[in-house]
């Protein structure tokens, strides 16, 4: 399978990689000021994009995000508790725990656990000058078949899920910018199979005002594209199912020392769906952290 393929490539990178360790200090690096008046754990980054979770050797993040998302004839909140940790400087874990709070489809209503994710990044890439620093890392996850599959609206993939990406990102004093490609493997159970789904994300940030060692506030615009492609049912194609939605996400990031809170709204500026498959119109995101070692 071609995703095997590319999975043993990439364990095969990290292996001969294992010897590298990021240095969050050195004497070539940007002044604490702007993006940098806070440690590496605390500088804005993404929202709503998958990634950028590197803290540094034994750090911990909690988090608690939420969204609402909403579109013709459907309504979805979610609240998504997570934990992440510093393995190494340059290796972090993240735990996932989703739960539908209400999902709407017409006249539909269900609720319950979502399928529970844990990932691992690695940032093969770190560098800094005077003016900047730029990362690239590679993300692989997996999902677990925890919600149901069979609630209508449905509220989990229904069977086992693989994800491997990359994001690559720089951060000068005043501006920020990244990518982040990646996909999505969905497994067969039952004789079905959700759609595998291909993501391309990219985001710029400014920073509006800081304090050194005292707090960061700047503002993020991503652009969050999705290519699902379609179910398949006993190995037919379902003809109502797959296609492709970008959305729009201005947000806003404040950070201290060990709190950080970003909140949103994302705009769908373009979407194509195959058949008869309703279209979303916004979404509301906030993320809530706390670091600690």
């Amino acid at each position: 399978m071609r995703f095997i393929h590319l999975l043993n490539s990439t364990l095969f990178f990290l292996v001969i990689n294992g010897c590298f360790s990021i240095s969050y200090a050195s004497y070539n690096q940007p002044e604490n000021i702007g993006n940098y008046a806070l440690p590496y754990s605390q500088q804005p980054g993404a929202l709503l994009s998958f990634g950028q979770n590197t803290l540094g050797k034994g750090l911990t993040q909690l988090y608690l995000f939420a969204d609402d998302i909403a579109g013709d004839k459907q309504h979805y909140i979610d609240a998504m508790p997570a934990i992440v940790y510093g393995v190494s400087d340059n290796l972090s874990i993240y735990l996932n725990i989703p739960y539908a709070v209400n999902y709407q489809l017409e006249n539909n209503h269900s609720s319950g656990l979502n399928d529970i994710l844990v990932q691992l990044e690695y940032a093969f890439y770190y560098n800094q000058t005077s003016n900047y620093s730029e990362t690239a890392t590679v993300v692989f996850n997996t999902s677990f078949p925890t919600g149901s599959v069979t609630k209508n609206p449905p509220i989990g993939l229904g069977a086992q899920a693989f994800f491997l990406g990359g994001t690559f990102s720089r951060m000068y004093t005043d501006w920020l910018g990244f990518v982040s490609p990646g996909m999505e493997i969905t497994t067969t159970h039952h004789g079905l199979k959700s759609g595998n789904s291909f993501l391309y994300q990219l985001g710029i940030g400014k920073n509006i005002s800081y304090e050194t060692s005292r707090y960061i506030f700047s503002w993020l615009l991503e652009l969050n594209g999705t290519y699902y492609q379609k179910n398949r049912i006993y190995g037919e194609s379902d003809p109502d199912s797959g296609g492709n939605i970008i959305y729009a996400t201005p947000s806003i990031w404040i950070s201290t020392q060990h709190f950080i809170l970003q909140a949103g709204m994302g705009w769908a500026i373009a979407q194509h769906w195959n058949g008869e498959q309703p279209k979303s119109t916004y979404l509301i995101a906030c993320n809530l952290g706390w670091t600690f070692s």
